[in-house]
């Protein structure tokens, strides 16, 4: 029996504990004692058993602005903590590259739907941000181009708040999730992340744009058929 099998059957034993009949209740309770003596679990362990870590792909290897206030912004609507994770993957033609992560933790389903939601929502808004480079003037620098592509994507992202708000809900579970980050996340740093269009070459007109493109997101609530993502452990 694994960790996660023998936690589930914890949980049964020490809802029938409940029982209002004094033998059922009784065995249910002493099941559940043998199966935390069995696995080394204690009772903050079964506690913490309902959060969960759920990752999900960064549109980009580098954070950005735009990528992390909309990380803000689902965490908050959902209930749910995040913290982004890098590493090294080997393709199919055998190089090595960069894979960077978002990590939303919360309970129950919040996670599973915040990450569903970052991944919908930052694919429409990378798009968008890609038809804004590529309507800028040619002779405009790559760098000017990046520049107003991130201001575009920021406006983008305000303008999906009310969205993301109205498709949440209102559980909030956060004594937990802070107890499981402290418990399983104890050394996450802070990270800085690089403005690459201060001293740029933008306007209100980038923001303005992909503010009006942001209002016009959309998110699918048939959120059952959402492939399963990574879950920590």
């Amino acid at each position: 029996m694994t960790r996660d099998q023998a936690l589930s059957k914890i949980k049964k034993c020490l809802a029938l504990a409940k029982s209002s009949n004094p033998h059922e209740a009784a065995a249910a309770m002493r099941q559940a004692q043998k199966l935390m003596a069995e696995h080394s679990l204690s009772e903050t362990d079964i506690t913490l058993a309902d959060v969960l870590a759920v990752a999900t792909p960064a549109r980009h290897q580098t954070m950005t602005p735009w990528e992390v206030n909309l990380c803000d912004l689902i965490g908050d609507a959902f209930g749910c903590q995040y913290f982004c994770r890098t590493g090294r993957v080997l393709t199919k033609s055998l190089n090595v590259r960069k894979k960077m992560e978002y990590i939303f933790v919360g309970v129950g389903a919040a996670p599973q739907v915040a990450s569903y939601t970052y991944d919908v929502l930052s694919r429409q808004c990378a798009g968008g941000r890609l038809e804004h480079i590529r309507k800028q003037p040619k002779n405009c620098k790559p760098i000017t181009k990046t520049a107003r592509g991130d201001e575009f994507a920021r406006g983008w992202v305000i303008g999906v708040r009310g969205l993301i708000e109205s498709f949440a809900g209102s559980e909030r579970d956060q004594v937990l999730t802070e107890q499981f980050m402290a418990t399983r996340y104890p050394a996450l740093a802070s990270v800085k992340v690089k403005d690459r269009t201060k001293g740029r070459n933008v306007a209100f007109n980038d923001s303005n744009q992909g503010y009006d493109a942001g209002k016009q997101a959309q998110l699918n609530r048939g959120v059952g058929g959402v492939p399963e993502r990574g879950l920590l452990t």
